[in-house]
């Protein structure tokens, strides 16, 4: 980072983003630079190969939920106006309490710390009264939205009753030339140190991505559940092994925006809420992806990332967004916030034309008893029911893909992969992303044109027109690309 203090007259921060220029002001980041050594470390390790099972699990995973605060303690998002001094913004930040101006790559903001101690509601309040500041708001928490011939395609029953196959022979390259840009938890892409790659990712494209966590290049996944997601729209497919992808074809760019456990335990410098996933979709997009998969959410809006999803859509990229996971109750709801609450960035999608809020369906294709019923749900697709086994295969109605094996996950091990059957929107929104890359590959390549054909084809099984639980219907990829008159 380079710092601007001791400058010779005003320099406005309009000047400074302009050149792209990041800075620190009041004092450093050494506690940072030296938490990303020990993700550093683990790349330099030597190299565990992966391993896996071949037999999904018996049970379905479920993730242990905690209440979780609304926002990230320590830090605030500021944007000043452009004729704004460096000067006059630390003046005003330290006014404030903040103890630490920081600029980072791929925003149109600024980051003030505070102590951690401090409300961050409260010293965001008492900056944006400050003339010249364009908004100053607490960081949301962000969460994952939990919840062909490979030998356990028969069990992918969310491919089979939506016609997959039928997609495929229409489409056999399967959205290939698309970027995806999974923004999550990172994806275990390569071979590296502690990390290897999933096998059943072996055969899938990757474009380079980044890690906004550890602020590294190397986006890998320490959680899994990015892993998962993007299994799910480009698992490696026709292999002969595990599981199929409903875009397989497609380019997957991993760009890590949100933390799992792991993360936390080894001191990720930069554990942020909603900012790093604004900062995420400008990256991502700057750097070729098309469509956009975002399978997370929050109980608070942010203007950071609301912007960056209009400009995403403006620059030609189509967005696919979960709805939530709490229609019944939510366990890591902040105080105060109870059951099928609004959740962002997914209410923002309600706006623009080119991203879509994803709600989920269970084998029935009804909706899944935990999927959020709200106004901004637009579509629903497959993300499963892991209490029953309407299909009678002898395991229960979750999506099937491999991830990290959560039991060696715990511990610290990032080698051992597991095929697992999982619920929730964070599975029906990649669905859809896969569905959007497929248009994108036949040319259908305006995002708002993406979103109105999806709608367009989609099942209307719920109440007539649009509607809170399943939006206009079930996605139906086959009858979209059938219904435009896409062939090979």
């Amino acid at each position: 980072m380079q710092r601007v203090s001791g400058r010779p007259g005003p320099i406005t921060l309009g000047v400074l983003f302009g050149l792209g220029v990041a800075f620190f002001g009041m004092r450093g980041g050494e506690a940072q630079v030296a938490a990303s050594g020990a993700k550093q470390a683990m790349l330099r390790a030597p190299h565990r190969p992966a391993q896996t099972t071949n037999t999904p699990a018996a049970v379905p995973f479920v993730r242990r939920s905690a209440p979780q605060p609304a926002f990230v303690p320590g830090h605030i998002v500021v944007k000043f106006a452009p004729t704004v001094t460096v000067q006059a913004a630390e003046r005003m930040a330290q006014q404030a309490g903040g103890t630490e101006l920081r600029r980072p790559a791929y925003a149109d903001f600024v980051y003030v710390d505070i102590p951690r101690e401090e409300d961050p509601v409260l010293s965001a309040a008492r900056l944006a009264a400050q003339p010249g500041v364009v908004y100053a708001e607490p960081d949301p928490v962000l969460h994952p939205k939990f919840r062909p011939n490979d030998s356990l395609y028969r069990y992918q029953w969310h491919l089979q009753r939506t016609d997959a196959e039928r997609l495929w022979d229409l489409h056999p390259d399967a959205g290939e030339g698309v970027v995806v840009a999974v923004l999550d938890t990172g994806v275990a892409f390569r071979d590296e140190g502690e990390f290897a790659q999933a096998p059943d990712l072996r055969g899938t494209r990757f474009r380079a991505g980044y890690d906004f966590i550890w602020d590294d290049p190397v986006p890998v996944d320490l959680d899994g559940h990015g892993t998962f997601v993007a299994g799910v729209i480009a698992q490696t497919t026709n292999n002969g092994e595990g599981t199929a992808g409903l875009a397989f074809g497609a380019t997957i760019m991993p760009v890590k925006v949100i933390p799992g456990e792991q993360d936390f335990i080894r001191g990720a410098p930069f554990s942020y809420g909603a900012s790093t996933l604004a900062r995420g979709i400008r990256f991502a997009v700057e750097n070729g992806a098309r469509v956009i998969n975002m399978s997370l959410g929050g109980y608070r809006p942010s203007t950071p990332a609301r912007e960056a999803m209009r400009d995403a859509v403006a620059r030609g990229a189509f967005i696919a967004i979960s709805a939530g996971n709490e229609a019944e109750s939510c366990d890591d709801c902040p105080p105060g916030v109870g059951p099928n609450p609004v959740e962002w960035p997914a209410k923002d999608a309600e706006d623009i034309d080119g991203a879509m809020a994803v709600g989920a369906l269970d084998y029935n294709l009804d909706r899944a008893y935990y999927s959020n019923v709200q106004s901004y749900v637009e579509i629903a697709a497959p993300g499963g029911d892991g209490t029953v086994d309407r299909n009678g295969d002898g395991f229960v109605d979750g999506v099937l893909q491999q991830w990290l094996d959560p039991a060696f996950v715990e511990f610290g091990i990032f080698n051992q992969f597991s095929y697992n059957f999982l619920q929730g929107t964070s599975f029906s929104s990649p669905y859809v992303a896969g569905l959007a890359a497929l248009l994108m590959s036949r040319g259908i390549t305006n995002p708002a044109a993406v979103e109105a054909a999806i709608k367009q084809f989609a099942a209307d099984t719920g109440a007539p027109g649009r509607d809170p639980e399943t939006g206009f219907g079930v996605c139906d990829p086959s009858a979209t690309v059938r219904g435009l008159g896409l062939s090979r």
